[in-house]
């Protein structure tokens, strides 16, 4: 296994560059934050209020830092800081358009994933866009991951089930009176016919209102990664929301709930499994799906299932998908418990799994050149690289393996029970190589000569 030069002296400077990936998470917003524009007369319309243009540029901005601080899989102090920064910019959406059931919920749902000290702010984001909409699928389904969170199963079971009965009405309205394409603010939606009616318009249609509610919903959904099956062509040549593929999309979600409850319920991947099937018929590429389903095979010890699942989409000529940290931290995590697994001399495919080590490393490389403040890569390759060193008897990889350990507790500041458990690990392949060996029968000890790290493979 090769080590990385350009790396091996992380620890000395990780220190220096925390500011970094903040100042990425921030690229796009360079130019400020204008201020807030005074609220207008509050207007009332069944389910739905007016945007203004101050609030939806907070929004973008806000989406933007998102994208940028999942894409980076930022853990700890450095998730807190750039998240923080994603709330300001939706706290400013919010003050300019508080009726906006899209503008409160998604705040709510960023609440969400900041953890115990943001659940109080969630539940109250996401009953009020609840009320906002009684179509608002996603505060239903954000609300059951909350409680699912906080280990409150029974409502978290209620919540998914008011999110089917939301998609259930949402679907009916659609089947019986289709929405038509509607253009409002932000998004490239275009009319089939040239007059347009101004979204501030009491007069609204209630499918024209339906359809506003329609294009919030997709764009919503869109912080995911984006998916450019939830438009389609219009025949002016613009483009509007695809009902049916946005439905699809939220029951995948509702789904995924339905997983996440039963995993936080403690049942063995093997039960869970199969319930995955259900999600990808409704969206073959839901990306948090695909992604827990890895984890999941991983943990099954199904690997080339799991490399199978995520091995395309790092393949990937996208991007957004090919550079997404995450991705690359699960793929990574899967070559090493193979490698771990099927590496050990006395397994029959102990030959073949040096390649695994290969792979992995290399992924691993690109995964810290994306994000080299991602810990738990670090802790990962350490106990990749702690095994590489002991069956190969190479001091070297072992010395790497505690470069990688000491990067990963800078970062962290702590060293928890799976760094512990690597270090027992390489300490334990130290302690093999000082031992003599054994004297052969009849004779004295060989010379052991000392093993030399050559810059080349270990």
């Amino acid at each position: 296994m090769r080590s990385s030069p350009t790396l091996g002296n992380h620890v000395t400077t990780v220190g220096i560059k925390t500011a970094g990936l903040v100042a990425l998470a921030t690229l796009f917003l360079a130019g400020g934050v204008v201020g807030c524009a005074p609220t207008a007369k509050e207007e009332k319309f069944e389910s739905i209020v007016r945007v203004s243009t101050n609030g939806a540029k907070l929004y973008y901005q806000a989406k933007q830092q998102y994208g940028i601080t999942r894409a980076l899989d930022l853990s700890g102090p450095l998730q807190a800081q750039a998240m923080n920064g994603v709330i300001t910019l939706l706290d400013g959406a919010v003050v300019n358009d508080p009726k906006s059931p899209l503008f409160v919920g998604k705040r709510g749902e960023v609440f969400v994933e900041l953890g115990p000290d943001g659940y109080a702010r969630a539940e109250a984001d996401l009953r009020e866009a609840m009320k906002l909409s009684e179509d608002w699928a996603p505060a239903w389904i954000a609300l059951a991951e909350l409680e699912t969170r906080r280990k409150n199963f029974d409502r978290a079971r209620s919540y998914l089930k008011g999110a089917e009965g939301a998609l259930q009405v949402l679907a009916e309205k659609e089947k019986k009176k289709p929405s038509k394409p509607f253009k409002i603010m932000g998004l490239s939606i275009a009319p089939d016919k040239p007059e347009e009616k101004d979204p501030r318009d009491p007069s609204l249609e209630e499918n024209e209102r339906r359809q506003l509610i329609l294009n919030w919903l997709q764009d919503g959904e869109q912080w995911v990664l984006d998916s450019p099956q939830l438009l389609m062509p219009t025949a002016s040549g613009g483009r509007t929301v695809n009902g049916q593929n946005l439905i699809r999309r939220l029951r995948a979600r509702l789904e995924f709930g339905w997983v996440i409850l039963r995993l936080a319920q403690g049942e063995p991947p093997a039960s869970v499994l199969p319930l995955f099937d259900g999600i990808f018929e409704w969206d073959p590429d839901y990306f948090p799906a695909r992604i827990e389903k890895a984890v999941q095979l991983r943990k099954s010890g199904q690997f080339r299932e799991a490399e199978r699942l995520l091995r395309p989409y790092v393949d990937s000529t996208d991007p957004k998908l090919a550079n997404n940290a995450r991705l690359l931290y699960e793929l990574a995590g899967v070559y090493t418990d193979w490698y771990v697994k099927e590496g050990d001399p006395a397994h029959p495919n102990a030959k073949a799994a040096e390649d695994l080590a290969r792979q992995g490393e290399q992924i691993f490389v690109k995964l810290h050149k994306l994000n080299p403040k991602h810990a738990a890569g670090w802790v990962a390759r350490a106990r990749m690289y702690a095994a590489a060193g002991e069956r190969g008897k190479k001091p070297a990889t072992l010395a790497d393996a505690e470069q990688w350990l000491a990067n990963a507790r800078e970062l962290l500041g702590a060293d928890t029970a799976e760094m512990q458990q690597v270090q027992r690990e390489i300490d334990r392949a130290k302690k093999a190589l000082a031992a003599p060996a054994p004297a052969p029968a009849g004779g004295a000890a060989p010379a052991v000569k000392p093993a030399t790290n050559t810059g080349g493979t270990k």
